[in-house]
């Protein structure tokens, strides 16, 4: 993951503990939720997606030293979910995406494009991720199976199950002994084996069989309008730029190995791997550096239990979706709601910068309003691009000897 020689820490990394653990599923509300989706909709097989998605954590928290968030494409997850397209489409999109982003990793292409995003434009992205994080935490909360039913005719609206869980936050929040999002969680599972009690079906163990990618040439050519060039902004402009930036934010000196070129290298490598395998494709992503670091994520630690997890989901992949279903959509929405008011805040440190910040709310706004950073990130390059013309005429004209 980047040409770099190995560094030496010269920080102390926090010790592990139970916040570490609590941090490591800060993310599960982005991961999860698209990668059920995903495996339940699109039939993609549970053992490629979690397995790749684990090992993808273990190697990026060996690399990178401190939490590095794995999550799956989430402009090609939505349009292939909306379009019903096959496991094979998406893989071949994933396998895509690889070989571009090495490409410019290693021909340092990513050092230019990375001026494209400033500052004003990469807080312009990171408000608008939030704003779809909102309301996709919305979303689920208004589907019907965010209706927990507790008896024979007693149903709990999402919303009540949803203000539990934001009151479990508040109420932990400054908890060291007992983290909040994990409290959260094991809330969750109690809750969702309370509901399901005496109608659980019995689970089928044991991993499924991994399939080999075989691309299609007229696939491929499908996948490159329809899911490649959507994702590319929102991948270089979130997944890269903005990481680097949120990490260096969270981490300071820790976060020296997160780069631009090393996180266009690790999301290349993720992808290759993946799609050879069928499995989803995947990203890093500031919103989930920040969801673990906000639930007490600090060391890279936290990666080796969530990518553990994830590994041990793909090794019972039969029975990984019934699991994972037990917790309920009302509190996987509290998670997604959580980081994405939290993510969006960044753009406080803009706050007193008129034309930066009308920028990044114009990219933020649009990219809720179009779902689709690609548009944002156009806006806010306009923007840009405008008001720095506007400054060198102005600038001319100032030069230019006026006549008598």
């Amino acid at each position: 993951m980047g040409s770099q020689a190995p560094l030496t820490e010269t920080l102390p990394a926090p010790p592990f503990n139970r916040r570490e653990v609590a941090g490591a599923f800060g993310d599960i509300g982005v991961l999860f939720p698209i990668a059920i989706a995903l495996i339940t909709l699109n039939h993609m097989n549970p053992t490629a997606v979690f397995l790749a998605a684990g090992l993808a954590y273990i190697l990026a928290g060996r690399y990178y030293r401190i939490p590095i968030a794995i999550e799956p494409f989430k402009a090609v997850a939505a349009i292939a979910l909306a379009m019903s397209l096959s496991p094979s489409a998406i893989a071949s999109a994933g396998l895509l995406m690889g070989i571009l982003l090495a490409v410019i990793g290693l021909t340092d292409i990513a050092r230019w494009l990375a001026k494209v995003f400033t500052l004003p434009v990469v807080r312009g992205i990171q408000l608008g991720l939030g704003l779809l994080l909102v309301r996709e935490g919305l979303h689920l909360l208004a589907s019907p199976g965010a209706t927990e039913i507790l008896g024979r005719n007693f149903r709990l609206p999402g919303w009540g199950v949803a203000l539990a869980g934001v009151a479990v936050l508040l109420a932990f929040q400054s908890s060291r002994r007992f983290p909040a999002a994990l409290v959260l969680l094991a809330a969750g599972l109690l809750a969702g084996i309370s509901v399901a009690w005496g109608r659980l079906a019995a689970f089928q163990w044991g991993p499924l069989p991994v399939e080999w990618l075989h691309p299609r040439l007229s696939e491929l050519w499908r996948v490159i309008p329809l899911l490649v060039i959507p994702q590319f902004a929102l991948t270089f402009g979130n997944s890269i730029v903005a990481t680097e930036n949120t990490a260096s934010i969270l981490y300071g000196e820790r976060a020296r190995r997160v780069t631009v070129r090393a996180l266009t290298l690790s999301i290349a490598l993720i992808n290759l791997v993946s799609a050879a395998i069928m499995g989803s494709p995947m990203c890093h992503g500031s919103g989930g550096i920040t969801a673990h670091y906000r639930f007490g994520a600090r060391t890279e630690k936290a990666s080796y239990v969530i990518g553990g997890i994830c590994v041990a989901l793909a090794l019972f992949g039969r029975a990984a979706i019934g699991l994972l279903n037990l917790i309920p959509l009302a509190v996987l929405a509290v998670f997604l709601i959580y980081v994405g008011v939290r993510h969006g805040a960044y753009l406080r440190d803009i706050a007193r910068r008129t034309p930066w910040l009308l920028i990044a709310i114009v990219v933020g706004v649009i990219s809720l309003l179009t779902t689709n950073l690609t548009w944002g990130f156009l806006a806010g390059f306009a923007l840009e691009g405008s008001g720095r013309l506007i400054s060198k005429l102005r600038s001319l004209h100032a030069t230019l000897p006026r006549s008598e």
